[in-house]
């Protein structure tokens, strides 16, 4: 089973700059990514990625056959 497990998509590239100039030059900003590094990277302005993924209460899911349609769509926004 362990084989289709995905890995985590990578960050986006603003947040990888931020990081890296953080990184590289803030002492404060390295004593807080060893001791908590979602800290540092929510500092930055990280954000959970499950906070886009959770529908409204009110809309629930779509049909299967409005997914089928807007496949396409929906892969290009969630990627």
């Amino acid at each position: 089973m362990a084989e289709d497990l995905i890995p985590p998509a990578g960050l986006h590239p603003e947040l990888v700059k931020r990081l890296l100039d953080n990184l590289e030059s803030n002492d404060d900003f390295r004593a807080t990514f060893q001791a908590d590094p979602e800290k540092a990277l929510r500092a930055l302005g990280y954000q959970d990625p499950w906070a886009c993924m959770r529908c409204d209460e009110d809309a629930g899911l779509p049909a299967p056959e409005e997914i089928r349609e807007q496949r396409e769509k929906l892969e290009t926004v969630l990627t």
